[in-house]
């Protein structure tokens, strides 16, 4: 099992897009993040949402969601990311994504 942060943020284009698109495109979020435990066995421990504290776009730190979650294995992680490259338009367009792994702090002796 591997520790994983999932680092989200909102990009240009979406704040950009008229309503209808920005609407499509929060549906295609609920697809690809939701459902992670049934179809990958993915254990979701927290989540974190800015959107109430900061608005517009973000392409690194600090991010606009993180999830945070225990994974299989490595080659889980790329399948979680890869969700982005599809649709129609593919969801990389208004979201970025990137994935920080390691491992529990309980595993070398620091139970938090």
């Amino acid at each position: 099992m591997i520790r994983v942060m999932f680092c989200g943020g909102t990009l240009p284009p979406f704040f950009e897009a008229p309503a209808e698109e920005r609407k499509q495109v929060f549906e295609m979020c609920k697809q690809v993040f939701g459902g992670w435990k049934e179809r990958y066995g993915i254990e979701v421990l927290a989540t974190l949402d800015d959107d109430q504290i900061q608005i517009g776009p973000t392409t690194g730190h600090p991010w606009t969601f993180y999830i945070i979650c225990d994974v299989p294995d490595y080659e889980t992680v790329p399948k979680v990311v890869d969700q982005l490259r599809h649709g129609d338009p593919p969801l990389f367009k208004y979201i970025k994504l990137e994935a920080r792994m390691g491992r529990p702090l309980e595993v070398i002796g620091l139970a938090i």
